[in-house]
């Protein structure tokens, strides 16, 4: 825990004479100081156990030094031992008697005794319908012993008492967990819960197209594409991406001119990186990206080429990549993947969402077990969204293409959202 002097407490600090008295001198005797080295920072302890200070202040007179605190109801005093009881200010003074030719004096701490950290884990319970059946709420302190409580800012919607909510009429109902405790920091989350025909609040992954390499929140853009006929990596202009001067859509397309379509193979995709990231983190946890509370489903438009279209075989893979980082079992840097696909009803841009809890599966948990897939997208923000040809077209050609064309292309237009 990052721990902060008091403005009084670093002038104390610093000047090795002041604070209440210090440096005065008697008539006929010689000044001297005292240098208190500073003894903040420790936090409470957890009873029965005491946190204790050694206090080693000296006196440039070489005189014997006492020690008193001032705030007794916070900290005590035994000879050159500190004993912090409560959190709270603690005040300090060390002080020399004088004698030998030197006049007596003191120097005072004051800082603050923190509580100890914890961390209070309550996961959303998702939409619930209006009915009469209760919600248990399930949250857990990293304090070892500590209850949460919860409670509701909302009763028009919901209620609480103990640990189950009762639903009451549409509406978001706010529930907010919490451990106050004497030792222990106040530990709070809060989360919104959609009753009846009530929606989570939208939450943007991107609004646009800034250019073809950046979406307008500031995450860069990647793609990929590849075929027999070209070594399995688009190394020639068979490949592009596009995007309107207005933003308002992203293109990218793989036009495979083989000199024959038999046994040819392909693949193609882009990759969206979360606001303002540039890449996934490759040795720990990717802090940045959308965090889930309640959304159900992520919803964006997509359009693709006619040929594509056509060949029946037009499934988009979507991956959403988790900020859980992990070693796979070859060693290799890896995220918790989470996968869905979806087949187009059209060509044309068409608006689909796609359900987070019923249409997603944990493809890739980078060989952790007993992963949760809803705890997951609670625990760790979406830092990267992957479309994908589930299969690119390798089988019709484009009509008037003065070459053997075959054509993968996937346009998302607008907003991408969870909600």
């Amino acid at each position: 825990m990052r721990f902060q002097l008091t403005a009084v407490g670093l002038a104390c600090a610093t000047l090795l004479a002041g604070c209440g008295g210090g440096g005065g001198s008697s008539e006929g005797a010689m000044a001297q100081s005292i240098s208190f080295p500073f003894v903040g920072g420790q936090t409470i302890a957890v009873p029965p156990d005491v946190t204790t200070i050694q206090l080693t202040a000296t006196a440039s007179g070489g005189g014997p030094v006492t020690y008193t605190s001032n705030t007794p109801a916070t900290c005590t005093v035994n000879g050159a031992t500190l004993s912090l009881i409560k959190a709270g200010e603690c005040s300090v003074t060390a002080s020399q008697a004088g004698g030998n030719g030197y006049a007596p004096t003191s120097e005072k701490q004051l800082f603050g005794i923190p509580k100890q950290p914890q961390t209070v884990t309550f996961r959303n319970p998702g939409s619930q319908p209006l009915d009469s059946t209760p919600v248990p709420l399930v949250a857990t302190s990293t304090a070892a012993g500590k209850a949460v409580t919860f409670t509701s800012s909302t009763p028009a919607v919901c209620t609480v008492s103990g640990n189950t909510m009762t639903k009451v009429g549409n509406g978001l109902c706010t529930i907010k967990a919490e451990v106050v405790d004497d030792i222990y920091a106040a530990g709070t989350v809060v989360r919104s819960i959609p009753i009846g025909t009530a929606q989570a609040d939208a939450l943007t992954f991107t609004s646009g197209y800034k250019d073809a390499f950046t979406t307008n929140e500031q995450g860069h853009i990647d793609t990929y594409a590849g075929s027999s006929a070209d070594g399995w990596w688009c190394a020639t202009n068979w490949c592009g991406r596009t995007v309107p001067p207005d933003g308002s859509s992203f293109t990218w397309y793989y036009n495979i001119q083989p000199k024959t379509g038999d046994g040819l193979g392909a693949y193609s995709g882009l990759k969206l990186l979360a606001p303002g990231l540039n890449q996934l983190v490759n040795n720990g946890n990717t802090p940045v990206g959308v965090r889930i509370d309640a959304q159900a489903a992520l919803n964006f438009t997509l359009a693709q080429n006619p040929e594509w279209f056509g060949t029946g075989n037009n499934g988009v893979d979507i991956n959403l990549y988790l900020g859980h980082f992990a070693l796979n079992a070859k060693g290799e840097a890896c995220n918790v993947k989470l996968h869905a696909t979806v087949t187009p009803t059209a060509a044309a841009a068409t608006s689909y969402s796609v359900g987070l809890k019923d249409k997603f599966t944990i493809a890739d948990s980078c060989g952790l077990t007993g992963l949760d897939l809803w705890n997951e997208l609670q625990d760790y923000p979406i830092s990267q969204i992957e479309f994908s040809a589930a299969g690119a077209n390798t089988s019709m050609a484009t009509a008037g293409a003065a070459t053997l064309t075959y054509s993968t292309q996937l346009t998302l237009t607008g907003p991408i959202t969870f909600q």
